[in-house]
């Protein structure tokens, strides 16, 4: 699903972001990407994502090489991958139901076939009860959930989570990683989770890659324990 080789990111202003980064992530694989301020977890998603372009190195996602991706076909690579971030980026004038409808919308699946799928997935992220509601109704756990579903609408092979917990209570947060699981489970989407709540991934162990100033420090397998 991932294939990252020898990826290094230099940005034109001269700073160094990441450095001889090798990386394999299995289809299905649920992992966490953690790490302090600066040390290349937003270059490295970015890549993924396609937003960004190593400065060398091959990074290979879901058979497709990102390096060589005309600019023209990003939207269409960026139609495997969902992102999920802490602040929702829900439209606030579409209700919960047009939030999700409209991106399935813009890859122009047919409409009814599009309804269903958003039905499918509010059951999934358990707020169908709040279909016809405006973000701004609902609490933030809800709110996240809604930007879930919107993200897995489209069926993407890979999820890419950034700090999805950043913004909740702790008991909204346990619930977010129960549905994250549920996801990764029921649909078999890999997910990618940024996050730097070490409570989190303590009690629910994943294989865990620490980065450090742009170097893989660690690459841990499941179970591995961080120090709070």
């Amino acid at each position: 699903m991932v294939e990252l080789k020898s990826i290094s990111k230099k940005y034109p202003n001269g700073v160094n972001a990441l450095y001889d980064i090798n990386m394999h992530i299995e289809h299905g694989e649920f992992i966490y990407v953690i790490g302090a301020t600066g040390s290349g977890k937003s270059t490295l998603i970015k890549i993924i994502d396609g937003q960004e372009i190593p400065t060398a190195g091959t990074a290979v996602i879901a058979g497709v090489n990102v390096g060589k991706l005309r600019h023209s076909k990003v939207p269409y690579y960026r139609r495997n991958i969902g992102v999920v971030f802490q602040d929702f980026k829900l439209l606030e004038r579409k209700t919960v139901f047009e939030n999700i409808y409209f991106a399935l919308e813009v890859v122009g699946m047919k409409t009814k076939e599009a309804r269903a799928r958003v039905r499918e997935v509010l059951k999934l992220v358990e707020i169908s009860d709040k279909a016809n509601s405006f973000p701004s109704e609902l609490s933030g756990g809800q709110q996240q959930r809604a930007a879930i579903a919107r993200a897995i609408a489209n069926k993407p092979k890979l999820l890419i989570a950034d700090e999805p917990t950043g913004n909740l209570d702790p008991e909204m947060s346990q619930g977010i990683m129960r549905l994250l699981e549920r996801i990764n489970e029921e649909e078999n989407t890999t997910i990618i989770m940024v996050t730097h709540d070490n409570n989190i991934v303590n009690e629910y162990k994943k294989r865990t890659i620490i980065l450090d100033s742009g170097y893989i420090a660690a690459d841990l397998a499941e179970g591995g324990y961080l120090q709070r």
